[in-house]
């Protein structure tokens, strides 16, 4: 069963399936694009399963990709300032809300723990609902960009 926090393969590299959602009639994963940009290809593995892009808005970095299995839908949320956790089936880490708009959270990691290769997509969790995806980090300052469900819930409602 596919989830949100799962592992895919794509290329010679991968990512972390932010959200399942409700799309055009069926389930889609949603995922960052830079990670498909960089790999060259639109097809990907997640839980045995083969799976291709179908969709990428031009004005955010997400990937939308159709799943014809079995998956449980993630519950989206709004983001808030304070405590979070970024979390995918190969662990879970702390960290903090420290500021928001519609699109984007920004969020501050702890020093020396964090996430790295094939971490992009992990959703951002808070109050059990995933408020956001992690799209990037920055080393030098411990802080790192997700964007915010409200901006996946706008698209896939167009």
């Amino acid at each position: 069963m596919i989830k949100s926090g799962d592992q895919f393969i794509t290329g010679r590299s991968g990512g972390v399936v932010g959200a399942v959602v409700p799309w055009r009639g069926a389930f889609a994963g949603v995922a960052p694009a830079h990670i498909f940009h960089a790999a060259g290809t639109h097809k990907l593995r997640v839980a045995g399963l083969a799976c291709q892009v179908a969709y990428m808005p031009n004005d955010a970095d997400l990937a939308f990709f159709p799943i014809l299995g079995a998956c449980r839908p993630t519950d989206l949320g709004k983001p808030r300032l304070g405590e979070a956790e970024l979390k995918n089936s190969q662990g879970s880490l702390k960290c903090r809300i420290s500021d928001t708009s519609w699109s984007i959270a920004y969020v501050v990691l702890p020093l020396g723990n964090l996430p790295g290769p094939g971490d992009s997509g992990s959703p951002l969790i808070q109050g059990g609902h995933v408020v956001g995806l992690l799209l990037s980090i920055n080393m030098h300052t411990c802080k790192g960009i997700a964007i915010s469900a409200e901006m996946i819930t706008r698209e896939i409602q167009i």
